[in-house]
């Protein structure tokens, strides 16, 4: 093998291992995301003549109340519309430090509307446990 070929293999071999190690370069960590936190939820109750809204700060309260919203499991289409269903109406809203909100609404203990807006059946047994959680929590006072 002559010696201007063993160069070109070599220069060669260098220009594809110099652009196949160019991906493995370390990057700057992308800028950190602010992060969003719950700082509020306000809960309103209405059932016929009764009308009742709650504020929650506490972060345990809250915790509660986010605990039951993850575990509702909200499944398939509602046979009638939760709209015009005779039962309590819980209206849910949780207050983000970025200042957005999310609203979440239970119908009759029997649906469930997230904040995607789409209403959902929900099992009654576990419906039932909002109106528990809040028996047992008064509303933080406003500052």
């Amino acid at each position: 093998m002559g010696a201007f070929k063993k160069m070109s293999i070599i220069v060669l071999s260098v220009l594809i291992l110099s652009v196949g190690l160019t991906g493995c370069r370390r990057t700057q960590n992308p800028e950190p995301t602010s992060l969003r936190v719950v700082t509020e939820i306000t809960v309103t109750y209405d059932y016929g003549s009764v009308h009742a809204r709650r504020s929650y700060t506490h972060q345990e309260k809250m915790r509660h109340i986010l605990n039951y919203l993850r575990q509702i499991d909200p499944y398939g289409e509602p046979a009638e519309n939760p709209e015009t269903a005779d039962g309590s109406d819980y209206r849910i809203t949780c207050h983000y430090s970025d200042g957005s909100q999310k609203c979440y609404r239970q119908k009759g203990d029997r649906y469930f509307q997230g904040a995607d807006g789409i209403w959902r059946r929900i099992d009654p047994k576990r419906a039932m446990h909002l109106g528990f959680i809040l028996g047992k929590m008064k509303s933080d006072p406003h500052i």
